[in-house]
């Protein structure tokens, strides 16, 4: 009984600890918020800087290219190359065509990491803006 479990227990380890959230993210079909404001149906978002760093306050700008009937919008990111489970933002309106909020990524044990999800531009789950943000210890 003891080889047994011996011999499976690498393999069920390795499968219990994957994730199938992060393997699925596909980080190139997502715009770098580090390296540009990301466009997408005339929406605008963008980082205060292109450094992100845990913990370390960043702010998030989405600029609609009309006014929305909604007062936010909604960050989810995800960890790509390990679980860090999912990171959820809001973005307030703070004037007719603009949200901000402030990204605080958490750390992590390596020395960077990309999040890949989407900002939710309005009620419709389906009208998102695919982002990833490439985050940097100091």
């Amino acid at each position: 009984m003891l080889a047994v479990v011996a011999f499976f227990l690498p393999s069920w380890l390795s499968g219990f600890f994957s994730t199938t959230s992060s393997s699925s993210i596909a980080p190139a079909a997502y715009c770098s918020l580090n390296q540009q404001t990301c466009q997408y149906k005339d929406y605008q978002a963008s980082l205060g800087s292109p450094m992100v760093h845990p913990l370390h306050a960043n702010t998030l700008t989405v600029t609609a290219p009309q006014p929305l009937a909604t007062d936010t919008m909604i960050v989810k990111l995800k960890g790509v190359e390990m679980n860090m489970g999912e990171y959820r933002l809001a973005l307030k309106k703070i004037d007719t065509l603009t949200y901000q909020g402030e990204l605080m990524l958490p750390v992590c044990t390596e020395d960077s990491m990309t999040w890949a999800g989407t900002i939710t531009l309005n009620d419709d789950a389906n009208n998102s803006l695919p982002i990833k943000v490439r985050m940097e210890r100091l």
